[in-house]
């Protein structure tokens, strides 16, 4: 049986630390029980598998982005603040490009989060019927731009205001369907 103070944010925590000190490649089971202070075993009564965890990181670095969006006026304030606050989350989060690619959240999980931010929108003054298609394309906008950072033209420049200035035309164009 695992020792009574391991439990799955602990695990979560241990493996985020791993990540951000050694990358991706470092979390493994085996080395987050080590950071624990369990034998790789213990962990499977929290977590079940290698998969999970990763969902589990993205879980967490995702409930730190939605408590991070500061109070909002209106709708497009909202998608504007949330839009910026999980671009420097995701350009701040070492390998965080091979985490989202390599990890599955659970499906009640991705329910929540889209609830929760369908819920703020609509508060807002969004339409309700286009809040999740709102909501959505700002993601895969931040999701997209973030895979950009490979590219090599983007070393030499600051990406941010070029990827602000596509959150706001975006946010323009929904602005056209409330």
């Amino acid at each position: 049986m695992a020792p009574a103070r391991l439990d799955r944010s602990l695990i979560v925590s241990a493996a985020l630390k791993i990540l951000a000190e050694r990358g991706l490649a470092a979390v493994s089971l085996r080395n987050v029980a080590a950071a624990v202070g369990a034998r790789a075993p213990s962990l499977y009564w929290h977590v079940k598998n290698k998969e999970a965890l990763f969902g589990l990181m993205c879980e967490q670095i995702f409930r730190e982005c939605l408590a991070e969006v500061p109070e909002s006026r209106d709708w497009r304030e909202w998608l504007r603040n949330y839009g910026i606050v999980i671009w420097r989350k995701q350009c701040e989060v070492r390998d965080i490009r091979p985490l989202m690619q390599q990890s599955k959240m659970e499906p009640e999980v991705l329910r929540g989060f889209t609830i929760h931010m369908m819920s703020e929108l609509t508060r807002l003054g969004i339409d309700p019927a286009i809040a999740f298609d709102a909501q959505r394309s700002v993601s895969t906008l931040v999701t997209g731009w973030t895979m950009l950072l490979n590219d090599p033209v983007l070393i030499d420049m600051k990406p941010e205001p070029s990827f602000v200035r596509s959150l706001e035309a975006l946010i323009r164009g929904w602005d056209l369907h409330a």
